[in-house]
């Protein structure tokens, strides 16, 4: 039994080694992190200590004053009197497990009102008013409070700091602490909002470039040409405010960004542009490109969502990229950049060579 729950990674086991550097008698063990944030809500979940219809009721109770959460009431309204607490089948919370659908209903019930007034929650402030605890998020809790509102985490609570993976030209420095970003191998992780605010900041190069994706941009940190020019930034999909607040007051000479080839990659770069008021300078993205594919697989639902978010950004998006989003919104075909790391990293250089100074 603690073999397969250490193999499964529910446990750490620390053991002694002998002289052959064999495994010998066992020292202690203890949850994993990750089972660690789960343990309360499965234990609670094995108990059963709660009666379903009662449960069912009181989020009802709360979704019912919120318009956004009508269709969750609907489906949450359907499950039949007496049956176990279940996720109810095509809610938009996207998860199985009935304790971070729970959170998530509870947190949106009160979100949303607040955000049609036009303020703003921190994520602790908004985790003691619906989740009876300021430190009550896991990361479970979170992804489905994100499916449900439509809007990433870090953009729809204010958060105390988040960091930002960086590479290339800059040095922080706070008292006889230093972080250069030059030598990061291969990248280092910044708060953004103290690397503003705290210490001393030294930045050069020709500017910024951010990266959609996490692989991608581990890719991009191998180019050392790329890395000495250029602060590289993972942009992981739409910005954060923090990092917002960074690019703002870096008023980097030259901005430029590689996204997915797909409507939220065009979405994306409108969005900061807006939010900077400057041009961001797209690169990598050309529209026959996109033709050429792969396309990655999607839910039908996305389809259609797909293409009228790419109307849109043909309509009004950025210049460059309205032919790219008008063939989108055709098909709503989605090309990533994974699979485009052989046609775009090896002429990357000269594709950021090419970006003019607009800062």
């Amino acid at each position: 039994m603690a073999v397969a729950l250490v193999r499964c990674g529910g446990v750490v086991l620390r053991c002694e080694v002998d002289e052959d550097l064999e495994l010998a008698e066992p020292l202690a063990w203890r949850l994993s992190h990750s089972w660690a944030l789960q343990a309360d809500e499965l234990l609670q979940a094995l108990r059963g200590w709660r009666d379903p219809d009662e449960v069912r009721k009181e989020l009802l109770a709360l979704m019912a004053p919120v318009a956004e959460l009508e269709r969750e009431q609907a489906l949450l309204d359907a499950c039949p009197v007496g049956s176990a607490l279940r996720v109810p089948q095509d809610s938009a919370v996207g998860t199985e497990a009935w304790t971070a659908y729970e959170a998530a209903i509870r947190a949106a019930a009160v979100w949303w009102p607040v955000q049609r007034d036009g303020e703003r929650l921190s994520a602790k402030e908004l985790a003691g008013l619906a989740l009876s605890g300021s430190k009550k998020w896991t990361p479970a809790r979170q992804t489905a409070f994100e499916n449900l509102v439509g809007v990433s985490f870090d953009l729809a609570l204010d958060e105390a700091d988040v960091d930002v993976r960086v590479r290339g030209p800059l040095r922080w420095r706070v008292g006889s602490v230093a972080a250069d970003a030059a030598v990061a191998n291969p990248w280092i992780a910044l708060p953004a909002g103290a690397l503003r605010l705290v210490g001393e900041v030294e930045h050069g190069g020709r500017g910024v470039f951010l990266v959609e994706n996490s692989e991608t941009f581990e890719r991009v940190c191998a180019i050392p040409e790329i890395t000495s020019q250029w602060l590289c930034i993972w942009g992981k999909g739409y910005v954060t405010n923090k990092l917002v607040a960074l690019l703002e007051w870096m008023r980097p000479e030259r901005l430029a960004i590689w996204g997915d080839l797909d409507a939220d990659g065009i979405a994306i770069i409108d969005d900061l542009s807006r939010r900077l008021a400057r041009k961001v300078h797209a690169v990598g993205m050309e529209v026959e490109m996109w033709r050429a594919g792969p396309y990655r697989d999607q839910e039908p639902e996305q389809y259609p969502k797909a293409r009228v978010l790419a109307a849109r950004m043909a309509a009004e998006g950025p210049v460059e990229l309205r032919a790219l989003a008008a063939e989108i919104a055709v098909t709503g075909e989605s090309c990533e950049q994974e699979p485009l790391h052989r046609k775009v990293l090896p002429r990357l250089v000269g594709l950021l060579s090419a970006v003019p100074a607009d800062g």
